[in-house]
């Protein structure tokens, strides 16, 4: 399908979202003018990073992208970021996939009933894919779209024993900085740094979050950088085989497999040839798995 909307206007709207626990995140709708929508996208950002990640102040990014072709979209913020809204609840990840993404979810249905696909990047991708098997309205959910997401390969520092000192700096200093090590834009809330580097220490030595994972039954669309020492292909490969889904498909994007470039972790989205190249591909994979009636 072609971009028949590229310079179609935008329509940029923030809300605030409250959690079951009292919690609470942000959420950015973005939709195109011109374009006539098509399911809605949820897009969620991983970790050192925020909504910024999927569109810049110059309304630039995926989200842009993909609202003009016809995806409204919704960027959620986790809690505890930089311009976060301030939340009473624990800022970790559980509270983002038990909480606030079911949140989520039940504001864009009320909105619009048909089912919206998630997309993520790095964590924000492991934590669609833990909530849509766990506790997402699974029918409500069109499919899962994931950007260089794991947790069972690389990630030392979040890793034991590495871990402890992650773990005791965020202590330390009452939160993870992930600026001043430059990791990313965004310093996590100390309980962020728990939850993540809990997750990859004890998912990859018990089954639960594996297990977990089989509840994953919609298709999936899994890109991983040839050139990404962050969350390796190999990785991504694996995450995505502890899914049920019967309709999966797993791309390393390099040059050895028909791209321009070996991408890196955060240029498999934020690059130029990320736009010429893997934003397109999002979009058709989108057009194929949107049903008629969606349309």
């Amino acid at each position: 399908m072609a971009d028949d909307h590229a310079d179609a206007a935008l329509t940029v709207e923030t809300q605030t979202i409250t959690g079951a626990d009292g919690g609470c995140c942000q959420i950015t709708h973005v939709r195109a003018q011109a374009a006539n929508a098509r399911a809605p996208v949820v897009l969620v950002p991983g970790m050192f990073t925020g909504r910024r990640f999927w569109l810049s102040d110059k309304q630039i990014g995926l989200a842009a992208y993909l609202a003009r072709r016809g995806y409204p979209g919704v960027i959620v913020q986790r809690r505890g970021l930089s311009d976060s809204p301030a939340s009473a609840g624990r800022a970790g990840l559980i509270e983002h996939v038990k909480y606030d993404l079911p949140a989520v979810q039940r504001h864009l249905q009320a909105q619009d009933p048909r089912p919206a696909f998630w997309i993520g990047h790095s964590f924000g991708g492991v934590m669609s894919a833990l909530a849509c098997a766990r506790y997402l309205e699974a029918e409500a959910v069109a499919g899962l779209v994931l950007f260089a997401s794991q947790f069972e390969v690389g990630k030392r520092m979040l890793d034991w024993p590495a871990n402890r000192l992650t773990r005791g700096l965020a202590r330390l200093l009452g939160y993870f900085p992930a600026r001043a090590a430059g990791l990313g834009p965004e310093n996590e809330p100390t309980a962020a740094m728990m939850d993540a580097t809990h997750w990859v220490e004890t998912g990859r030595r018990q089954d639960y979050l594996r297990a977990t994972l089989a509840g994953v039954t919609q298709p999936v669309l899994a890109l991983s950088g040839a050139a990404d020492r962050v969350d390796p292909s190999a990785g991504c490969e694996r995450f995505i085989g502890h899914f049920s889904s019967t309709d999966t498909q797993f791309e390393r994007a390099g040059i050895s497999h028909g791209y321009s470039v070996d991408f890196d972790h955060p240029g498999i989205v934020v690059s130029k040839p990320a736009q010429a190249e893997i934003w397109p591909r999002v979009a058709d994979w989108l057009d194929t798995h949107t049903s008629s009636s969606q349309a």
